[in-house]
């Protein structure tokens, strides 16, 4: 029996302005996607043969336009039409990728998929935790499972949960339900946590609930505030033996989620740009890193404001400052062939300013993407790149010939600071900066979500 395995992603933000074009999805076909996906040796070791799609994933971007969007679409259609008597699917997608003209990319190439294989053959996906699902998803798929952290650190792990289903129900006949209760929440991303309570204990539920052997993954989607579309909101999803079973779980999930959603706070201090900075310039802390949150470019923004960058050239603090990942092609291409120490006009802040160092930025996959240019303003580096990049880890800075040690306030361009910095700062702060990816849901100015949702909303709901 064959399995098909494929993996197509891009987290949308309807907010943003870059459309992730074909060059921005990083790309393998045939055996080369499993240098990304771990999912072969389940199926070979259960005697399937697998049958190798694409590879297809960018950065979380805008929406995804059609053209760019069924180029890949297309080749992972294409493996289906040639493998038509495929007893299995399996597809690792984000599961909100919001495609023009179309919406959600993942039930769209679902349903093609469905018009393809026998009614026998099982679909299994991986979806990641801030998936927004769709109302039909669980009628063209028959597992579902999700990751169970955020910041997300099990993708390994989910894939091996939807792998090791799909082959438990293909050798023995199963035909699994999936049902799926949308909550009708959308929470600021960045106070979803999993670590911490009320999310960490609702986690470990799920997990004892895959114990059972009537269940094979329950899940909890914590939805994508950042796309306006019909489907964003929260959701659980159960996939089990009986359909009974699978509403009963999902409606029970559902419902203590949605007991929680006043409980969720950010574990930082959150402020004003102009407060952040204020507090940062007076902190008696060793090193205070400051999270521009409204041009996160992790959630598909472009990282090109200078909002935060322009308070602290006003202040002129006495403090060693770096704002790291400032988009701005024009900026680094017309001012790279001045050496390091030359002097420089930066026309676009009004300011004279000295270049410190030429470097490089790295991709998602830590691949070298492009150029940057540090240039000083007196005790505040300004980082400028190329290309959007995400400054994640010292090595972002050590690739742009910037010493992350040598700062006492780090200013970058993310939500909650990723896990490999927070050893380097002594002091968070998160600054509720406007941008495509905004935390205060009534500035998005969503206009196709379904209401009531809460908070924007007080009302009374139970699954």
């Amino acid at each position: 029996m064959k399995v098909i395995v494929a993996s197509f992603q891009c987290e949308s933000n309807s907010k943003a302005k870059l459309h992730p074009q074909k060059h921005d999805f990083e790309y393998f076909q045939g055996e080369d996607i499993f240098k990304k996906l771990v999912v072969k040796d389940v199926f070979e070791k259960n005697g399937f043969e697998v049958v190798p799609s694409i590879y297809a994933v960018a950065l979380p971007s805008a929406t995804v336009e059609r053209e760019t969007y069924e180029y890949y679409a297309e080749q992972i259609l294409q493996t289906v039409r040639e493998n038509p008597d495929a007893a299995g699917v399996y597809i690792f997608f984000h599961g909100s990728m919001e495609v023009e003209e179309i919406g959600s990319g993942e039930l769209y190439l679902l349903k093609k998929i469905r018009g393809i294989v026998s009614e026998k053959c099982l679909i299994a996906l991986s979806l990641d935790a801030h998936a927004n699902i769709t109302d039909e998803l669980c009628s063209y798929a028959d597992i579902i499972s999700g990751f169970k952290t955020v910041p997300h650190i099990d993708q390994v792990e989910c894939q091996l949960r939807s792998a090791n289903a799909l082959c438990y129900c293909l050798k023995n006949g199963v035909k699994p339900h999936a049902y799926m209760v949308r909550v009708p929440f959308l929470l600021k991303n960045d106070t979803l946590q999993t670590a911490y309570e009320p999310l960490k204990g609702l986690i470990e539920e799920t997990l004892a609930l895959e114990k059972r052997e009537d269940i094979f993954t329950a899940n909890l989607f914590l939805g994508h505030c950042w796309i306006d579309a019909p489907n964003t909101s929260a959701s659980t999803v159960v996939c089990a033996l009986e359909k009974q079973t699978a509403e009963r779980v999902a409606k029970d999930l559902a419902n203590k989620l949605w007991a929680t959603r006043r409980s969720y706070r950010f574990l930082c201090e959150a402020e004003l740009p102009e407060e952040c900075v204020k507090r940062a310039i007076e902190g008696k802390e060793r090193r205070i890193f400051i999270t521009d949150s409204g041009d996160n470019t992790t959630a598909g923004a472009e990282g090109d404001t200078t909002g935060i960058l322009r308070l602290f050239l006003a202040a002129n603090p006495n403090k060693k400052t770096c704002v790291a990942g400032i988009t701005d092609y024009e900026l680094v291409n017309a001012l790279w062939n001045t050496k390091d120490g030359g002097q420089v006009r930066v026309e676009s802040l009004n300011a004279d300013g000295v270049i410190k160092s030429h470097g490089e930025i790295l991709g998602w996959t830590k691949e070298i993407i492009g150029r940057s240019l540090t240039v000083s303003f007196g005790n505040v580096d300004a980082v400028f790149t190329e290309y959007r990049s995400a400054f994640i880890e010292k090595g972002n800075f050590d690739k742009a010939n910037v010493d992350l040690l040598g700062y006492e306030i780090v200013v970058v361009k993310l939500g909650y600071l990723f896990t490999e910095l927070k050893p380097y700062a002594d002091r968070e702060l998160f600054a509720l900066s406007d941008g495509a990816s905004c935390v205060e849901l009534a500035r998005l100015n969503l206009k196709r979500i379904v209401r009531p949702m809460f908070p924007l909303d007080e009302f009374d709901w139970e699954a």
